[in-house]
C-alpha cells in the first residue's frame, strides 16, 4: 500500500460532502480538517521518513546481527546465535520486507515528480530517489544475491509476482543509476518542496551546498559499488574507478566528515533513538576480546567510546574482552558495551567518509589508480583520522608511530582499519569480510566444533514460495541453490 493512500480517503470524503452540502458546508469542512495531517503529497514529504526509518532500521541490523556475527560483541546468554555462525532460515526476512517497503517509497518520489507539469519538475528529487534506491538495492543484493529490481514495487502496473534480476543485472543498474543521478543533480534549485530542509544535509530551496553533498553521497556510493565488483569479469570496474577518481569535478566524492552520510537524530519525538530502552543495548552482551585487542594494539581512543572498563585484581582499571565463539562461558569479568552509543543525540551511519579514503587506499595499493605507496599511506591515514573523529575523538599525535597502526603497504592493514570504520554501518563489515577475507576473525571452539561457517548470504524468505514460487525457483536455479553458503559473484 502506498504511503499516501489515506489522502485518497480524505479526498473521497470531501467529494461526498460537496454533493450533499451547499455553501453552508464551508464551516463544516473547516471543522473536519485535521491540521496534523498532510493534505497534499509531494516528493519532499516522502524524503525524511525514508531517511529516518531506513537509518534506524540499519542501526538495528548492525546491533542485532553484524555486531555478533563479526565477533565485535559476544552474547552471554546463548551459544547458538549468529555469534557462533548459527543461522535461522528467516534471518533475512525483515531485511527483505523492510527494504522493499522503503524502495517503493523512494520510487514514489519519482512517480510524483513525473505527475508535475514540465515547468515544475524537480530533477533533484529524481536524483535523490535514484541514490536512495541504489543504496538500498546494493545492500539487498549483497545480502541475498539475485533479487527483483526491474519489476519490483510494480503492483500498480499489475505485477504482483516480480521476476528476479541476476546479481550482474542488479549491479549494472545500480552503477548506471548512480551515474544518471550524478548528471541529474541541479545545484541551482536545491529542494523546493523541503522549505525547512531535510534530515541528512538540511537541503532546502535554492540550497547549493546541500545538493553538492547529496551529489558526493551519490558518487561515493558508486565507488562502493564498483569496488565490490572490481574482480567480476562482466564489469569494467577498474577503468570506471579510474575515470571517477581522476575527474573530481565531474564525480565529486566525500572529502570530510561534514560530507558523510551520517543522519543526525535528536532523540526527541519524532526523531527517537533506535532503542526505546538503552539498557537493552547492554543486556547479556560483552565486548569481544578480538575487538578490544585490536583497538588496544593501536592505542586507539575509540575504545573508550565503545566499551566500559572493569576493575582488575590489582585494583587498576582496564578494558577486557570476552573470547568470542566460546564453548563454555569463561569465568572472567569482561568489559561491557558503552550504553551511551545507544542514546540520542546520535548519528546513524548510511556511509562514512572514512570508507571513501580506505577505498582510495586499496586502489592505490593495488595500482588501480596512480600514486603509489605514499599516496596509499596518505589515504589510509586520512581514513583512520576521519573514523576516529567521527566518534568525537582526537587522533593521538604518535598514533602512526605505533608499528601496529602504521601503514605497512598490506591490504590487511587497510581492511582492519576499514572494519572498525564501518562500525554500526548496517551489514558492511560482513560484506567486506566476504569480499576480502579481512579482518582475520577468531574461530572459537564453539564455532569450530559445530563445523559452522561464516554465512555468504541470507536464504530467501519462505513467503516467496507461497507468493512468487515460479520466479523464486528460477532464482534458486540460477544461484545454484538457496542456502547460506552460496557464493555471490563478488565474493572470494
Amino acid at each position: 500500500m502506498k504511503t499516501y493512500n489515506f489522502l485518497k480517503n480524505i479526498a473521497g470524503g470531501i467529494i461526498v460532502c460537496g454533493t450533499l452540502c451547499t455553501t453552508s458546508c464551508t464551516s463544516f469542512d473547516e471543522l473536519n480538517t485535521d491540521p496534523t495531517r498532510m493534505d497534499e503529497v509531494n516528493p519532499g514529504t516522502l524524503l525524511n521518513p525514508i531517511l529516518y526509518e531506513t537509518s534506524v532500521y540499519n542501526w538495528k541490523l548492525y546491533n542485532n546481527y553484524t555486531y555478533d556475527l563479526m565477533q565485535c560483541a559476544v552474547s552471554t546468554s546463548s551459544t547458538n546465535g549468529v555469534g557462533w555462525w548459527y543461522m535461522t532460515d528467516s534471518q533475512g526476512d525483515g531485511t527483505w520486507t523492510t527494504f522493499y517497503k522503503w524502495i517503493n517509497n523512494a520510487k514514489e518520489m519519482t512517480r510524483l515528480t513525473e505527475k508535475l507539469p514540465e515547468a515544475a519538475k524537480q530533477p533533484n528529487y529524481d536524483a535523490i530517489s535514484l541514490t536512495l534506491q541504489s543504496w538500498l538495492y546494493q545492500i539487498l543484493t549483497d545480502a541475498f544475491g539475485d533479487v527483483p529490481m526491474s519489476e519490483a514495487c510494480s503492483a500498480d502496473e499489475g505485477i504482483l509476482a516480480p521476476k528476479f534480476d541476476t546479481q550482474q543485472q542488479v549491479y549494472r543498474q545500480i552503477i548506471d543509476n548512480l551515474k544518471t543521478a550524478n548528471e541529474l543533480f541541479d545545484e541551482a534549485n536545491g529542494l523546493i518542496y523541503n522549505q525547512s530542509g531535510e534530515m541528512l544535509y538540511n537541503t532546502s530551496k535554492g540550497d547549493a551546498t546541500g545538493i553538492k553533498k547529496w551529489k558526493k553521497f551519490c558518487n561515493s556510493l558508486r565507488l562502493r559499488a564498483l569496488l565490490r565488483v572490481i574482480d567480476v569479469p562482466e564489469f569494467n570496474a577498474k577503468q570506471e574507478l579510474r575515470t571517477m577518481l581522476t575527474d573530481p569535478a565531474t564525480y565529486p566524492v566525500f572529502e570530510s566528515n561534514a560530507d558523510a552520510a551520517l543522519l543526525a537524530i535528536s532523540g526527541t519525538y519524532p526523531q527517537e533513538a533506535p532503542l526505546t530502552r538503552p539498557q537493552d543495548f547492554t543486556s547479556y552482551v560483552q565486548i569481544s576480546e578480538f575487538f578490544v585487542d585490536l583497538l588496544k594494539g593501536w592505542n586507539d581512543p575509540r575504545l573508550q567510546v565503545y566499551a566500559t572498563q572493569v576493575t582488575l585484581p590489582d585494583q587498576t582499571k582496564d578494558y577486557v574482552g570476552l573470547p568470542s565463539g566460546y564453548q563454555t562461558l569463561p569465568s572472567i569479568t569482561a568489559s561491557g558495551l558503552n550504553q551511551e552509543m545507544a542514546k540520542a543525540p546520535m548519528k546513524l551511519a548510511m556511509m562514512p567518509y572514512a570508507e571513501v579514503e580506505f577505498i582510495k587506499a586499496e586502489l592505490l595499493k593495488k595500482g588501480v589508480i596512480d600514486g603509489g605507496s605514499n599516496a596509499a599511506k596518505e589515504a589510509y591515514q586520512k581514513g583512520v583520522q576521519a573514523a576516529i573523529e567521527q566518534w568525537g575523538q582526537v587522533l593521538p599525535d604518535n598514533y602512526f608511530e605505533n608499528p601496529e597502526a602504521a601503514y605497512d603497504d598490506t591490504l590487511e592493514r587497510i581492511m582492519n582499519q576499514k572494519f572498525v570504520a564501518l562500525f554500526f554501518c548496517d551489514y558492511q563489515q560482513w560484506f567486506e569480510y566476504n569480499r576480502t577475507g579481512f579482518p582475520v576473525l577468531p574461530v572459537g571452539p564453539g564455532i569450530a566444533n559445530a563445523n559452522n561457517q561464516m554465512p555468504k548470504r541470507f536464504k530467501y524468505p519462505a513467503a516467496l514460495q507461497r507468493t512468487n514460487l515460479k520466479n523464486y525457483q528460477a532464482a534458486k536455479q540460477n544461484m545454484g541453490g538457496d542456502d547460506f553458503n552460496i557464493r555471490l559473484m563478488w565474493q572470494q
